[in-house]
């Protein structure tokens, strides 16, 4: 959760903004449906909930414009932000992704406080809630941010809680995104918040937001093991592969780090990080 309205972008270690949403205080979940086309979660937040009625999901179209780098300063034009729906039922929207691989119109939206998942349809903005389920809300106690990140692989749904401490999935129907299935656990005491798979699916990297550390689940085996612990990742929040020949192996995470390990109400975090791990 960023509690800003401009999204950002890193040119040469350098990092700009390249839209703003108006009218909002904090940009979450992000998913890219075509190439340049990105589709953005906005709210106006606090630290970890949402003004009722303030979520809403917005695209940004990068085709044309050119980010504000040092470099490029005089010529530079911000990318095109348009609403594309008030999600006014929802309280707090986070995780996003695409619910299939050539649907270019459907993306699935987790809604972390209520513990449900929302399809909207980016052409015509109409969206319902299509999965409710007990594995996805928010026990009594703790941080009240249940399910966070989500992705399908194949025809699973696969998120986390990170209320509940779960890594999980269910089956679910691509045409529609409907759950034909009960949910399997798959990695428990992994309180995560997003985080990115493997093309086959059978590794997750999970960011632990508020643990500083980056946990690998092994899917098929149900285990589940942290592979960096440091303060670099104290608050991380996603975890992405790269997407040129040189990095498509290593995983980018967008963190803060923590000055005070024990991660206490007093705790001091630095600006914004961007961490690139390699992977063996």
């Amino acid at each position: 959760m960023a509690t800003s309205s401009s999204l950002l972008s890193l040119e040469e270690d350098e990092t700009v903004a390249i839209a703003n949403i108006p009218g909002t205080t904090g940009l979450l979940g992000i998913a890219e449906l075509e190439q340049d086309f990105f589709y953005v979660v906005a709210a106006n937040v606090s630290t970890v909930s949402a003004t009722p009625g303030s979520n809403s999901i917005w695209r940004v179209d990068l085709r044309g414009s050119r980010p504000c780098s040092a470099r490029n300063r005089a010529s530079c034009l911000l990318a095109t932000a348009s609403l594309v729906a008030n999600i006014t039922s929802a309280q707090l929207l986070d995780g996003m992704c695409r619910l299939e691989p050539n649907n270019n119109s459907m993306l699935l939206i987790a809604d972390s406080a209520a513990g449900n998942v929302v399809k909207l349809d980016v052409e015509t903005g109409a969206y319902e809630t299509i999965i409710d389920e007990i594995s996805m809300k928010p026990l009594a106690a703790g941080l009240q941010v249940a399910i966070n990140g989500i992705h399908v692989h194949g025809s699973d749904l696969y998120f986390t809680n990170l209320n509940q401490g779960i890594f999980a999935k269910f089956p679910m129907a691509l045409h529609n995104g409907t759950a034909i299935g009960p949910t399997e656990m798959i990695a428990n005491n992994t309180a995560g918040d997003n985080f990115t798979m493997s093309k086959d699916g059978r590794k997750a990297w999970v960011a632990m937001n508020g643990q500083h550390s980056l946990v690998e689940v092994d899917v098929p085996g149900k285990t589940a093991r942290v592979v960096v612990d440091s303060s670099y990742v104290a608050s991380s929040s996603a975890v992405s592969f790269g997407r040129a020949r040189l990095d498509r192996d290593c995983l980018y995470i967008s963190s803060a780090e923590i000055l005070d390990p024990t991660l206490t109400k007093n705790s001091t975090a630095t600006g914004g990080l961007i961490v690139k791990i390699d992977l063996p």
